[in-house]
């Protein structure tokens, strides 16, 4: 798996500017490629998993590296401190938060839409953006206070990521 490694490693490289010379030196470049991709047919392992991460916390490409592995929907080994799980999570965040400005156009329009707890980020988000208040969100859906803020944290962490992908894929990530 090594060669994977390697062009993870070379399109981060290929991408940092001259004026940025500590972007071509990934923590990664000196380990063991075993520590980040498992051996053929296995799991990462748990304390692979820490040990990969506790590498890529503080590295100065991390963020490149993540943006990289989900718009290739990368499906193995650990990039940017994430497994491939937590990677498929964030692809399927974004797209529900795309969803959930439609499904808050229907509220705005009191067409009283199904709203599954999955849509909940992408709704509130929106109806915030709109101008609603988290009380009024909170009458409208029926919802707790509680929910209404870990609806509104989620989709935080979503933006978040939307706005990584966006500054290091202008063009298109999805």
């Amino acid at each position: 798996m090594g060669p994977v490694v390697q062009h993870g490693r070379s399109e981060i490289e290929r991408g940092a500017s001259a004026a940025a010379p500590e972007l071509s030196a990934p923590a990664c470049r000196n380990a063991d490629p075993g520590l980040f991709f498992p051996a053929y047919g296995r799991q990462l392992r748990h304390s692979q998993v820490i040990a990969a991460k506790e590498l890529c916390t503080g590295c100065p490409v991390q963020e490149e590296c993540l943006a990289m592995a989900v718009h290739a929907d990368e499906s193995d080994g650990i990039w940017g401190g994430t497994t491939p799980v937590e990677r498929r999570r964030m692809r399927s965040q974004l797209a529900r938060m795309q969803c959930g400005a439609e499904l808050a156009r229907s509220v705005v329009r009191e067409e009283d839409p199904r709203v599954p707890l999955a849509e909940r980020p992408g709704v509130v988000h929106n109806l915030l953006r709109m101008g609603w208040n988290a009380e009024r969100i909170r009458q409208t859906l029926k919802l707790t206070a509680d929910q209404v803020e870990e609806a509104r944290v989620a989709a935080a962490r979503a933006q978040a990521l939307h706005a990584l992908m966006e500054r290091h894929y202008p063009q298109g990530w999805s």
